[in-house]
């Protein structure tokens, strides 16, 4: 019953793309790539070469500025010193990947060998099958490499789904030098939090319109703006899902707990405090608004800061980063990497553990997680200079105070899209707080009963 409508969701999804990968290499061109190693391989089995293996790699980072170059030189690296090894990089956006991968659920010949995956999506594909066990492949000694907690949230149950990568707490990333000039103290609550927002929100030129806003939200209805209002309502102390006695149950209901804090979040936009037309403002527009100098606090992951500097040098010394308001952990350790496919052989499973082992030792300048801004995931890395300073400390905080164990309910991703479509509905004045709400209840209430 699980996977029937976690098909019928994603299937959906699906008929809006084709499935191709975005890093300009075509299926046939993949094809190609596999008929290449099926020649070679049968050249090996004839003793005339090594056994040659195709590592196909569906990738969130790859299409991403500054730090997707870095996807293709390590690859590129690994492959001068493993001739055997053929590395197929296929750039597919983070907010497409699972979808993708999902419509393949049905044609595991399909499935790429390696495909990005994080905390907030891995129950989903390892209930659709799709997702390796890789607990005996990676080296003891090498999860001993990983800091603190980053293992534990790779596991499903006895399973470790994915090979950890970088963490990625959401915290938010602050002008400093405004803050200071405005005489603004690090709010605890939302409700300072909207205090400081109206402060920062300013018409700069005088022509009667802002320019200025103090919360950069991400508001669309896609993966990203999902994941940051699910975070928020855990900071409100809302579970919106969690196992009781062998349930699922959820605090999203028509009480008045639930409906402040789903109001707070939707009258930022009826206050004017974030951007015009927030219903398109996606991860990578807050990003570049945040870098440019539109808005002043952004609730999001240490990757927008690789964003920021990249975009406007000028940041350096200018920004923050403090916890995320409320009386509750709102983030997970967010830690995403690479899930290994069900479907791959021994050998692909072998060689795709083996790269990505060389992906996180291999550069000591550690060019990917600095350019990009993330956090890696291993111990040594985490005491890298470029995360030392203030820019960082909220996220360190984070870290340091703990955070929310990993989501393990299956059906999270529609879970997401429930709460999307609620406050979408809202952004773009379909629908009032109270008819979003009880359309909401209604909607998880129905995707409950499918998984209880």
């Amino acid at each position: 019953m699980k996977k029937r409508v976690l098909a019928l969701f994603f299937s959906a999804v699906m008929a809006m793309s084709l499935v191709t990968g975005c890093s300009g290499k075509s299926q046939n061109e993949t094809m190609a790539a596999k008929e290449t190693v099926q020649a070679q391989t049968s050249a090996a089995e004839k003793g005339t070469e090594g056994e040659k293996v195709l590592l196909t790699i569906f990738d969130g980072y790859a299409g991403e500025d500054p730090h997707g170059k870095f996807i293709y030189q390590y690859a590129d690296e690994y492959m001068a010193l493993h001739p055997n090894v053929i590395i197929d990089v296929q750039a597919v956006s983070t907010n497409d990947i699972y979808t993708k991968l999902s419509a393949m659920a049905a044609t595991p010949k399909d499935v790429p060998t390696i495909f990005f995956t994080s905390a907030d999506a891995v129950a989903t594909l390892h209930d659709l099958g799709l997702t390796a066990d890789i607990s005996g492949l990676v080296p003891e000694d090498l999860k001993a490499k990983f800091a603190n907690g980053v293992v534990d949230s790779c596991m499903l149950g006895d399973e470790m789904s994915y090979f950890p990568v970088a963490v990625q707490p959401l915290a938010v990333i602050y002008r400093a030098d405004r803050f200071k000039e405005a005489g603004l103290e690090i709010p605890k609550t939302w409700e300072e939090f909207t205090a400081a927002a109206k402060a920062l929100t300013k018409d700069t030129n005088n022509d009667g319109q802002m320019d200025e806003w103090g919360f950069d939200m991400v508001g669309s209805n896609n993966s990203s703006g999902q994941s940051r209002f699910m975070a928020y309502l855990w900071s409100n102390g809302i579970e919106c899902v969690k196992e009781e006695n062998g349930k699922w149950i959820t605090d999203i209901t028509e009480d008045q707990k639930f409906m402040d804090a789903f109001s707070t979040w939707t009258n930022m936009n009826a206050e004017g405090i974030v951007p015009t037309g927030i219903t398109e403002v996606d991860y990578p527009t807050a990003a570049n608004y945040f870098a440019m100098g539109y808005t002043s606090m952004f609730l999001t992951g240490p990757n927008a800061l690789g964003v920021a500097y990249a975009n406007n040098p000028d940041l350096k010394g200018n920004l923050g980063s403090f916890k995320m308001p409320g009386d509750y952990p709102g983030s997970m350790l967010g830690t995403e990497g690479y899930s290994v496919s069900a479907y791959a052989t021994d050998a692909e499973k072998a060689a795709a553990i083996d790269y990505l082992k060389f992906f996180v030792e291999h550069d000591k300048d550690m060019q990917f997680w600095q350019s990009s801004g993330k956090i890696p995931a291993t111990a040594e890395g985490q005491k890298a200079d470029y995360i030392s300073g203030e820019d960082y400390a909220g996220f360190l905080q984070q870290i340091a105070d703990g955070c929310r164990p990993t989501v393990k309910f299956a059906g999270v991703s529609g879970l997401k899209s429930a709460l999307g479509n609620a406050y979408a509905s809202v952004f773009s004045n379909e629908k009032k707080n109270e008819e979003a709400v009880k359309t909401l209840v209604s909607d998880v209430d129905e995707l409950l009963g499918d998984y209880n």
